[in-house]
């Protein structure tokens, strides 16, 4: 479930919110996907405030976001 949502965020241009799990802390994020490639996603995170590459396999749960972040063009 998570692939369809890295790919609906890639094509529609749409932010998602995942929970990903790196070493032993947990976040949640917000991220728009640029880029799916050999088990990682590359995204813009809106924690962050920067592109980041994230792990597939980290990646815990994945929906779409609810805070209404807008992608500027």
């Amino acid at each position: 479930m998570v692939n369809y949502f890295l790919k609906a965020s890639l094509e529609r241009n749409q932010p998602i919110t995942i929970i990903y799990m790196k070493d032993d802390e947990i976040t949640e994020r917000n991220i728009k996907v640029f880029e799916i490639n050999n088990g990682n996603v590359r995204a813009f995170c809106f924690l962050r405030n920067q592109n980041r590459i994230f792990k597939i396999k980290n990646i815990l749960s994945a929906s779409f976001s609810q805070n209404g972040y807008k992608i500027a063009k």
